[in-house]
C-alpha cells in the first residue's frame, strides 16, 4: 500500500510493532510509548510503535510531521471492519484519529479470503481513494471502506450506512492438557440477514462498501426532544 500511496505524494509510515485486532480507539498512556526506526522489504523507512493503531496516528502529528499531513490512511487491514465491528477496530480507530485533529482520513480493510489477493486489493483501495479525494465533502474527516473477497470481474462500489445490528455472540470452551479451562471469543452471527443498505449487506452482495462517518456521537434528534418536552432552550439547559 505504500508504494501505491506514494503515487499521490510523499508517504510517512507509523505503525504498530505487533497486531493489535480488537484494541478499539485505546491509547497508551499508564506506560511510554518506545519508538524505532526500521526500513521496510522495498527500502523505505518506517516508524514502528509499541503502542496502538491511534497511539501510532497520534504520534506521527504531533511528534513527526510538521506540517500534517493532508491525508491519513489506516490499513488494509486483513478481516472487514463493518457493522458493530467498527466499534472495536483498530485501524478505524487509527483513521479516526487523523480526524480528530481535522486531516481527512480512510480506514481500508478487506476480506481475510484476500490473503492471496493483496494486490488486487490495493488497486481497489487505490481506485475508492482516489475517487473520495476528487469528491470529499468539506464536512466530513472519516470514511470507513471495506473490500469483499475479489474473487471475479471488479466489484461495485456502494455508499451504505452502517448495520447497527448487534449479534449477541457468546464464549467457546476448550481444556487445555492440564485441564485449565479456556473461554474464546465468539462474535456469532446475525439471526436475520443484514439489510441490503448497510455495509454488512453490501459486502454480503460482493460491493466495496464506502460509509462517511461523524466525529460526534451525540444523538442530536434525542437532545432535541429532550429539550422540548424540558422547555430548554436549544443551546442549553
Amino acid at each position: 500500500m505504500r508504494s501505491a500511496l506514494a503515487d499521490l505524494g510523499e508517504v510517512t509510515v507509523v505503525c504498530p510493532d505487533a497486531e493489535r485486532s480488537g484494541v478499539g480507539h485505546a491509547i497508551t498512556c499508564l506506560l511510554p510509548v518506545r519508538a524505532q526506526r526500521i526500513r521496510l522489504a522495498d527500502g523505505a523507512r518506517a516508524t514502528v510503535l509499541t503502542g496502538t493503531p491511534a497511539d501510532c496516528v497520534k504520534f506521527a502529528l504531533l511528534r513527526l510531521m510538521d506540517p500534517p499531513p493532508g491525508l491519513v490512511v489506516s490499513g488494509p487491514n486483513l478481516g472487514t471492519n463493518a457493522g458493530v465491528d467498527m466499534f472495536y477496530s483498530g485501524t478505524l480507530a487509527a483513521a479516526l484519529e487523523g480526524g480528530f485533529y481535522g486531516v481527512r482520513s480512510v480506514a481500508i480493510s478487506c476480506s481475510r479470503e484476500n490473503l492471496e489477493r493483496m494486490d488486487r486489493a490495493v488497486e481497489q483501495a487505490m481506485r475508492v481513494l482516489r475517487s473520495l479525494l476528487e469528491r470529499w465533502p468539506e464536512s466530513t474527516r472519516v470514511f470507513n471502506v471495506n473490500i469483499p473477497l475479489l474473487d471475479g470481474a471488479e466489484p461495485e462500489v456502494r455508499l451504505v450506512r452502517q448495520n447497527g445490528v448487534f449479534p449477541r455472540g457468546g464464549f467457546s470452551v476448550s481444556r487445555d492438557s492440564r485441564g485449565r479451562t479456556h473461554y474464546w471469543l465468539d462474535s456469532g452471527e446475525d439471526e436475520d440477514p443484514p439489510s441490503a443498505d448497510s455495509d454488512e449487506g453490501a459486502l454480503a452482495a460482493g460491493h466495496i462498501t464506502v460509509t462517511p462517518l461523524r466525529l460526534d456521537l451525540t444523538d442530536h434528534e434525542a437532545l432535541r426532544r429532550l429539550r422540548a418536552a424540558a422547555g430548554a432552550p436549544a443551546g442549553g439547559e
